[in-house]
């Protein structure tokens, strides 16, 4: 009897050890496991790639750029790191954003950032972070959030952000403060907007100062304000 008993607590014994150590593997790969990517696009995210190497845009700490939609502007306070460095490398940018889940817009960059991604827990209304090494997101809600992003930035002054973004895809302008124009870029768009050929080469530029993705009188007011500031 003594044997029998001592049989079964022995095969008890492995089946416990069994069972714990299934339990452990399930709340390692719970703990470990990444959140299912919340956005798509119909923009390629595997070709083509290059990754951002800030040169001449060196950021520093408390460094800021702008981010202009629907003719309002934002101002945004950069994080102190490679991300938002890279990214202020690639300044002057007019993204078509797209919209999701009635908090953010998103938009695939065709080059890839250099990303620190961490569980953040709470998103902010104004964040603009990374996800994954290309999804520029900026957003326009609070909540809590199981995902991972790398962060960029905030925008410092929120009032009115939500209502500027509205609820579809929209325009957004981005670009550093260091951007400056002379009288030379005024009197380039001024014969652009009346039909007359300007002195250079107009492509590229970075006149839409409103983000509403046109060069239009509303760029050359902004545009004749800096000049005199």
């Amino acid at each position: 009897m003594k044997k029998y008993t001592k049989v079964f607590l022995i095969a008890a014994a492995a089946g416990v050890l069994m069972l714990s150590a299934c339990g452990n593997d399930g709340y390692e790969e719970i703990k470990t496991e990444q959140s299912v990517a919340p956005y798509t696009s119909e923009r390629s995210q595997t070709e083509n790639k290059t990754t951002a190497v800030p040169e001449d845009n060196e950021k520093k700490a408390g460094d800021t750029m702008k981010m202009t939609v629907n003719g309002k502007t934002f101002d945004i306070v950069l994080e102190d790191n490679d991300t938002a460095s890279a990214l202020k490398g690639l300044m002057p940018l007019t993204l078509e954003m797209s919209e999701l889940n009635g908090n953010e817009k998103y938009y695939y960059l065709d080059t890839e950032l250099p990303s620190a991604s961490e569980r953040v827990g709470k998103i902010n209304e104004g964040d603009i972070m990374l996800y994954g090494d290309n999804c520029l997101v900026v957003f326009y809600d609070s909540f809590s959030t199981p995902y991972s992003y790398t962060k960029i930035g905030h925008v410092s002054d929120i009032s009115g952000l939500a209502d500027t973004l509205g609820n579809g895809g929209v325009t957004v302008a981005f670009y550093n403060d260091s951007t400056s124009y002379t009288e030379s870029d005024l009197r380039d768009l001024s014969a652009f907007l009346h039909g007359k050929p300007a002195a250079e080469e107009m492509s590229g530029r970075q006149y839409d100062l409103n983000g509403d993705n046109s060069w239009d009188s509303l760029d050359l007011c902004v545009m004749r304000k800096r000049v005199i500031e």
